[in-house]
């Protein structure tokens, strides 16, 4: 019993993930931390995750913003559909606009799991009910303009980053 733990002792491990490596071997296989190579390599090997960490945290900044937008677009579908109800009295529009804001609700809490493909959604959605809207009545187009190039933009910027934490 003593033996096969001596065996376990003297075979090199690697200092970063804790596998075995390889006694001839630069890199281990696993992490590819250099167990066996320079100090320029180490320094090199740190510096990568670092640099990837960093932009791993900006990507899920852009993310939590996107995200935002989708629930912030849902508050505003929900309280200004509430609001033409009571002013026009249509309730198609309310049950359109109600189920419109779910949908940018659920699109938000998916970002979590599925960031890239809920974002995308929530982008394409936008997108449809502003065409939607310009085909119905076109001088939509030019109300809140500035509103829905901020809206784009943001879900854009979500769509770039979730693409490249993807990678």
């Amino acid at each position: 019993m003593e033996e096969i733990s001596n065996l376990e002792n003297t075979q090199p491990v690697c200092s970063i993930c804790k596998t075995i490596v390889d006694a001839e071997s630069i890199f281990c296989s696993s992490c590819g931390f250099p167990e066996n190579g320079t100090d320029k390599d180490v320094a090199q090997f740190h510096a990568k995750n670092a640099m990837k960490k960093n932009q791993h945290m900006d990507a899920d900044k852009k993310i939590k913003s996107a995200r935002n937008t989708l629930y912030v677009m849902a508050g505003i579908t929900i309280v200004f559909a509430t609001i033409a109800f009571f002013v026009n009295q249509d309730s198609a529009t309310l049950i359109t606009s109600f189920i419109l804001g779910v949908i940018y609700l659920l699109l938000g809490s998916w970002t979590s799991k599925k960031p890239l493909i809920a974002i995308l959604l929530g982008l394409f959605l936008y997108l449809t009910t502003i065409i939607i809207s310009a085909i119905v009545a076109p001088e939509t187009i030019i109300k809140g303009i500035i509103f829905k190039i901020i809206i784009i933009a943001y879900l854009a910027k979500g769509v770039y980053s979730a693409s490249s934490i993807k990678k």
